[in-house]
């Protein structure tokens, strides 16, 4: 049973931050509620029976590679030292490309990415038993696992524009020995314009919350903890990405036990 509340640590001062990180400590016994194959709960609700047979048995078998993913981060998780750093990176890199294709196999079934993470939320309830990684949660302790879906679709989406960019300046740098007589050549300004001042991004008011709480030292960034926060909320809030939680945590491994282990009032560091 998953339970709720807060746990002291033996030298007293490390609070186990609610919910979201105490239900690691405890197998995941709880099962969706259902109504006519409908799944309810924290997220969208899924229909399994608007599905085709053949796309489910898809959905279900990259759900079934995440949860494979998520039991090995879960153990890399309670490792120190050069073997908790290599299965966090196999298991994370397996989790990352089990959700992209899960991602992939829900839009062919023309579920939006809030119903495809409700699907894998329900499987985990239904078939998950053990540790689960406090990525799957939410601020409230709630298992949702939205912001960690929203992050993979943002990362790729990222890495491919970066991608096309690369290309585009590959081109547009060409020796006139690689392009044909028939290639036009892009037109060279004459003069370089002025450089434009970078705006503020608009972030979500929820994400914000968390930027205005850095402050700097000797040229780094640090977040002061507070009751709720996770590794994997602030990987959402500064990376996009809550799966970069290990980039914050090997920042601060002189400060946390583990990375599912925060105190309150503690400066965590947060890497560029």
């Amino acid at each position: 049973m998953i339970q709720t509340g807060f746990c002291i640590s033996k030298n007293m001062k490390a609070v186990v931050l609610g919910f979201t990180i105490l239900a690691t400590a405890f197998p995941v016994t709880a099962h969706a509620q259902q109504t006519a194959g409908i799944f309810i709960g924290q997220q969208s609700a899924f229909d399994v029976a608007s599905v085709r047979p053949s796309t489910l048995r898809r959905l279900r078998f990259y759900s079934e590679k995440a949860r494979a993913a998520l039991s090995d981060m879960a153990k890399a998780d309670n490792l120190t030292g050069t073997t908790g750093e290599e299965l966090a990176a196999t298991s994370t890199a397996n989790l990352r490309k089990a959700i992209e294709k899960l991602i992939d196999s829900g839009t062919k079934a023309k579920l939006d990415l809030e119903q495809t993470a409700a699907f894998f939320a329900m499987d985990l309830r239904e078939n998950y038993t053990g540790q689960l990684p406090f990525i799957v949660f939410n601020e409230a302790g709630e298992l949702n696992t939205s912001q960690l879906f929203q992050g993979v679709y943002d990362a790729r989406a990222s890495i491919t524009a970066s991608a096309d960019a690369d290309y585009l300046a590959y081109v547009n740098n060409l020796g006139d020995e690689a392009v044909s007589d028939n290639t036009p050549k892009p037109e060279q300004p004459t003069e370089r314009a002025a450089a434009t001042p970078k705006e503020e991004p608009q972030r979500d008011p929820a994400i914000q919350a968390y930027w205005d709480r850095l402050t700097e030292r000797n040229g780094k960034r640090f977040i002061r903890v507070e009751q709720g926060d996770t590794l994997a909320t602030y990987a959402a809030a500064f990376y996009g990405d809550s799966l970069r939680y290990r980039k914050i945590y090997n920042a601060n491994t002189g400060v946390m036990e583990s990375p599912n282990l925060l105190t309150v009032g503690d400066a965590i560091e947060i890497p560029l």
